[in-house]
């Protein structure tokens, strides 16, 4: 047998073994959720709150420890709910939290709507991107008695990441960070 054969028997079945191997890695890590969505609507706001779990994935941590910017992007809905029948929108707002490691200050600078806070570590820094309580403004007032939801769903946003990192993510599954919707009622005193 000569030594191309060989390698050829030896590459090909080596090489679907990495790719069982990585395909059971990515499948592996936990998916992306909203959970414990819960709130009160009052007047012509709505005050929603939300945890975004399994949002951040080692390597992200990694990476935002290195110094990356990492921003998510997040939608919540609020609609009065009706017995047998269409569901109304009341309001929408859409907005997004961005984190990044400063190296000379030694802080995590977190983003939340135009107000930059500094945050001492990793754990402080990923608490304020996972934990959200948000006021979205409504179009009617709310009605005291009545039934009302909101519908969330969360993000990365890689449009703030430098091109070579795009490129990068482009073909990686562990930075597919993106939760389906998930729904949860607010009380209306």
């Amino acid at each position: 047998m000569s030594g191309e054969a060989f390698l050829r028997r030896i590459a090909v079945p080596l090489t679907l073994l990495i790719l069982v191997f990585a395909a059971n890695a990515s499948a592996a890590s936990p998916k992306p959720e909203i959970v414990g969505i819960s709130g009160k609507i009052h007047g012509h706001e709505a005050r929603v709150l939300f945890t975004l779990h399994n949002g951040f994935t080692p390597e992200m941590v990694e990476a935002l420890k290195s110094g990356i910017e990492i921003s998510f992007k997040t939608v919540v809905r609020v609609e009065r709910v009706h017995r047998r029948w269409f569901d109304f929108p009341m309001g929408e707002l859409e907005f997004s939290r961005t984190v990044r490691y400063d190296a000379l200050s030694r802080v995590y600078r977190l983003n939340r709507g135009g107000r930059e806070e500094l945050l001492p570590d990793v754990h402080a820094a990923l608490a304020g991107m996972t934990q959200y309580e948000i006021v979205v403004p409504l179009t009617l007032d709310a009605e005291p008695g009545k039934t009302y939801r909101a519908h969330v769903r969360s993000r990365l946003d890689k449009v703030g990441l430098s091109e070579p990192l795009q490129s990068i993510l482009f073909f990686s599954s562990l930075w597919d960070v993106e939760t389906e919707w998930a729904r949860g009622y607010l009380t209306a005193p």
